[in-house]
């Protein structure tokens, strides 16, 4: 069954939950990076296991940590996220025998002792967690000026208006394979912040959907190649700068060369 329970550490009294599982650190790196399988509240959930001593917590603990009155809200969140794994990914769940599966143990490997149920990141996780961090710190720059959401109607009246960025465009998986394709200049403008600023600009770049989140299902699957363009800060502004963006291929060009002095 390719179960591997460790039931005879510190006397027997301890038994650990190590089922394999078909995911790699580029799996979970693309698992973070999607805001439909991730959300915030899981990745919340994950941060506070990363940062603990040996990335090892209980769900209570977890619970305490994230100020919730019970552990309870944990494992459900957990459930849920680990569905959402193996709705995407195809993957089989670690089940023991023939029991249900076991959906906590898909990011976290355990053990049981004395009544405690310790949970404990997997290794790939750990490693993916970390290069996504750190791809995190080297895009804040990317997107310092950006608002993040689904619809421009949300914005207030009032509010200085920025660049707006929709799920799709921060999807990292997404957007890493759009830039690898058209590579990381402006394809309005031709702007390079390499060229420009040197190494500290390199793959610095937005990129902008296509598509008009209107007509997107909720069943839409972004592709990078198709559905994503690379832009630089000044010309996302102009795509937005109206309630129904300007599309790149014919208004938008039609527009920057009417609108030249």
């Amino acid at each position: 069954m390719g179960e591997q329970l460790d039931r005879g550490m510190e006397g027997g009294g301890r038994m650990f939950y190590n089922l394999p599982l078909e995911l790699n650190t580029e799996d979970w790196v693309n698992i973070l990076s999607d805001q439909e399988v991730t959300t915030k509240v899981d990745f919340n959930i994950l941060k506070v296991v990363f940062e603990s001593k040996n990335h090892e917590l209980t769900a209570s603990e977890i619970a305490s940590q994230l100020k919730l009155p019970h552990h309870v809200a944990i494992n459900s969140q957990i459930s849920r996220f680990s569905k959402r794994i193996v709705y995407k990914t195809g993957i089989q769940p670690p089940k023991l025998d023939e029991d249900k599966p076991k959906w906590w143990h898909i990011p976290f490997l355990g053990y049981n002792k004395n009544g405690k149920f310790p949970w404990i990141m997997r290794p790939e996780l750990v490693k993916a967690f970390e290069r996504f961090l750190d791809e995190e710190i080297n895009d804040e720059h990317v997107y310092l000026d950006e608002v993040i959401h689904d619809e421009a109607s949300l914005m207030s009246e009032g509010i200085v208006k920025q660049v707006f960025v929709n799920r799709y465009e921060r999807n990292r998986a997404a957007r890493n394979k759009c830039i690898e394709h058209y590579g990381s200049q402006c394809v309005i403008c031709g702007f390079d912040f390499e060229e420009v600023y040197g190494p500290i600009g390199k793959n610095k770049i937005h990129v902008h959907h296509l598509v008009p989140l209107s007509k997107i299902k909720h069943d839409y699957k972004v592709n990078p190649i198709y559905d994503l363009r690379p832009v630089c800060p000044n010309c996302h502004l102009i795509i937005h700068s109206k309630k129904e963006a300007f599309t790149i291929e014919l208004n938008f060009r039609s527009s920057i060369l009417v609108n030249k002095p």
